[in-house]
């Protein structure tokens, strides 16, 4: 398991609860931008209590494998959190399967920190935990993300009708997949 990977300009970080102020400010400073992608949350989403609750789920659910969180940093400020990576439904043989999400601070779009962290994460998967495949769900409006997805290799595989409750009505997805013999680092 790699709790920290490093790029040429990212840290890439798996963090417990400690980090629960952060990623409220994260969530917080990016609140317009993320509810209209994101599956509805909780009233108490955007509280430290929930925060400390869900940073602490996360990271025990990485030392158990099921799925692996990484906080993104900028090597020259590493106590800004300025997104996030989320490998999650990690299924071992016969499966070997992965989906993934991702998020970037709006102050940080358009310079390649989504495709960066991305690669860097989907290589610790194929490589350490042996992942066949990964998938992807995006909204079909989200054409910054469905972006990512090309650069990073994965292929479109259709849409799935009503599949993620957004804003408080399900909502169509386009899946997307990447397999493990089609990635190049």
């Amino acid at each position: 398991m790699s709790f920290v990977v490093n790029t040429p300009r990212l840290i890439l970080q798996v963090e417990d609860s400690s980090i629960a102020e952060k990623a409220l400010i994260f969530y917080d400073e990016n609140r317009e931008y993320f509810d209209r992608f994101e599956p509805t949350r909780p009233d108490t989403f955007y509280t430290l209590d929930y925060q400390q609750a869900a940073a602490e789920f996360e990271y025990k659910e990485t030392v158990k494998g099921h799925s692996l969180r990484y906080y993104i940093y900028l090597k020259n400020n590493p106590d800004q959190i300025i997104g996030s990576i989320n490998l999650f439904r990690i299924r071992p043989m016969p499966f070997s399967t992965a989906s993934i999400g991702y998020k970037l601070h709006h102050d940080f779009w358009g310079n390649g920190y989504a495709t960066e962290s991305c690669l860097a994460a989907i290589s610790v998967m194929f490589s350490n935990y042996n992942t066949h495949r990964i998938d992807a769900k995006v909204a079909p409006d989200n054409i910054r993300s469905i972006h990512v997805l090309e650069r990073l290799g994965f292929t479109y595989e259709g849409v799935e009708y009503k599949s993620v409750h957004v804003q408080g009505e399900f909502r169509d997805h386009l899946r997307y997949s990447l397999l493990n013999a089609d990635h190049h680092t």
